[in-house]
C-alpha cells in the first residue's frame, strides 16, 4: 500500500507541475502578444495542461481524503448503518471509476492505434496529452479499491474536513 501512496503523491506533484505550466503557458502568449506576436497552439497546450491536471490530482486527492462526500446521510444515519452506507458507496464509486478508466485508457489506445493527430497549428499526437485521464483514474480506481478493502475489514475510515 505504501507504493501506492507514493504513486499518488506523485501524481498529486504532476497535477501541480501542469498547473504551473498552464501559468507558463498563458504568461507567454500575454508577453507574446505585448511584442504583437502569438505563440502557436498554446490555447490547445493550456488545455491539455489542465485535463491532465485534472485527473492526475484525482489520486493524490483520495490519499488526502479531499474528495467532497455527501455526510449529511452520514449524520442523520444511527450508528450501525454507517458501514453498510460506507460499503455500498465506496463499491458504487470503485464501479464508476473503474468503467471510467477502462473507457479513457480505450479511447487512447484508439488514438495511438488511428495515429490521431491535433487538428492546430501544432500537429501533436493526440494520445500523448490524452495518457494523463487513464492514470490519474486507474490510480484512483486503485485507492477506491484499498479503500474498499478497509471497509471491509471493518477498518476506521479516514475522517476529512468534509465528512
Amino acid at each position: 500500500m505504501i507504493v501506492l501512496e507514493r504513486m499518488a503523491r506523485v501524481c498529486g506533484a504532476l497535477a501541480a507541475f501542469f498547473l504551473c505550466l498552464i501559468g507558463v503557458v498563458v504568461t507567454a502568449q500575454i508577453v507574446a502578444r505585448l511584442f504583437s506576436m502569438q505563440i502557436p497552439a498554446s490555447d490547445d497546450f493550456a488545455g491539455w495542461f489542465m485535463a491532465a491536471s485534472i485527473f492526475l490530482a484525482l489520486p493524490y486527492a483520495m490519499l488526502r481524503g479531499d474528495h467532497i462526500r455527501v455526510s449529511l446521510l452520514l449524520q442523520v444515519m444511527p450508528e450501525r448503518l454507517h458501514r453498510p452506507y460506507e460499503l455500498l458507496a465506496t463499491t458504487i464509486g470503485l464501479v464508476l471509476a473503474a468503467w471510467c478508466t477502462w473507457e479513457t485508457a480505450h479511447f487512447v489506445y484508439e488514438s495511438f492505434i488511428y495515429k490521431e493527430v491535433a487538428q492546430g497549428m501544432v500537429a501533436v499526437p493526440l494520445w500523448v496529452p490524452q495518457l494523463g485521464m487513464p492514470i490519474g483514474l486507474g490510480l484512483l480506481t486503485l485507492m477506491l479499491l484499498r479503500r474498499l478493502l478497509h471497509a471491509v475489514q471493518g477498518q476506521k475510515l479516514e475522517a476529512t474536513e468534509h465528512g
